[in-house]
């Protein structure tokens, strides 16, 4: 399935019907920094997004994106945020782990394997809002909407065939940073360690990681088949999200109805996008297999015991992060009520 059928099957580039909000001034410009290439469902998305803000403001107010980590890379854009520095990122979660700890909460082990609808309820929930208030308080930026996802994060193998869990011990894996995934390796008896999505490719030829935490849409869209992956072990570790941030400053200088333009068009988008990383993920899969990447998923057995493994270590991991525990049982009582 190609990317234009892909999107037109989500209606991510459904047809709006806004009116230009106000008389934006020629050359009102928001640069967007992605670390990912344009062939990523988060660039795809974002480039449609563009499009629409183009639209509905008669050309006048311009989005700018910069793909695969031209202008800052990944883990590099929340600060930049919050300098000034850049107008509107979509960083992961876990890429704001170190500015704002509570951003772990996602990767901790009771999100371990649970479900797409179930994740959207606790993020799009009174715990995903006090984490936007959090990160919004601390650096002094503008969440403008609900979160997007790219897809559960599985891993995938250079080498070694890998079928359980216990197949991992002694093993070296590249994970896309925060405390939380990274902690989550020594309950598999193996090493984690941070790589920008930007310099995977080369860390994998260099034979520096046996293997990678990704999506099967990040493996497609570098590539990584190239770089030596054939094998994934599929037992969706953690759903890995994107936040749509804005530095205040630009946020205030589109003005109240250019904000409004904003998040009017991307709460219009949201379900549709994530919608749309949902089938990318599973065409992503597809294509892997076609060029080599054999997929092994994991038992429900074999889930069952590893959650129940890693849920021993929560409150230990909660303390030594300085995670915030009202915000982990704000999410908690919303996985009760599910």
């Amino acid at each position: 399935m190609d990317r234009r059928t892909l999107l037109k099957a989500s209606g991510a580039l459904a047809a709006m019907s806004f009116m230009p909000l106000r008389a934006f001034a020629s050359g009102d410009r928001v640069e967007v920094s992605l670390d990912t290439g344009p062939n990523h469902v988060r660039n795809i998305s974002m480039e449609a997004l563009a499009k629409e803000i183009s639209g509905a403001s008669d050309g006048k107010l311009v989005m700018k994106i910069f793909h695969g980590a031209s202008k800052f890379k990944g883990s590099n854009v929340p600060v930049a945020l919050a300098q000034g520095a850049l107008d509107m990122g979509v960083p992961g979660t876990w890429q704001m782990g170190k500015a704002v700890s509570d951003f772990n909460i996602p990767a901790l082990p009771m999100m371990y394997g649970v479900g797409y609808e179930d994740q959207y309820a606790v993020w799009d929930g009174p715990a995903g809002q006090a984490l936007n208030k959090k990160l919004e308080d601390k650096l002094n930026v503008k969440v403008i909407g609900r979160w997007i996802n790219l897809g559960f994060a599985q891993m995938f193998f250079t080498k070694k065939r890998v079928t359980s869990h216990a197949d991992l011990a002694g093993m070296k894996m590249r994970a896309p940073g925060g405390a939380a995934n990274l902690a989550r390796f020594k309950a598999f008896d193996a090493t984690a360690v941070s790589i920008p999505f930007s310099d995977l490719a080369q860390a994998l030829q260099r034979k520096m990681v046996d293997g990678v935490l990704t999506t099967h849409e990040s493996v497609r869209s570098a590539k990584l088949w190239d770089s030596g992956l054939q094998f994934c072990y599929e037992d969706n570790q953690t759903l890995f999200q994107y936040v749509p941030v804005m530095s205040k400053r630009a946020w205030e200088k589109l003005g109240k109805d250019g904000q409004e333009l904003l998040t009017t068009l991307w709460e219009e988008k949201v379900d549709a996008v994530r919608a749309l990383a949902v089938e990318r993920q599973k065409d992503a899969r597809v294509e892997g297999a076609k060029n080599g990447i054999e997929t092994i998923e994991a038992t429900p057995d074999a889930l069952a015991k590893m959650r129940k493994k890693l849920l021993v270590d929560q409150e230990a991991l909660i303390t030594e992060l300085r995670i915030d525990p009202t915000i982990v049982e704000k999410a908690k009582t919303t996985l009760a009520s599910r």
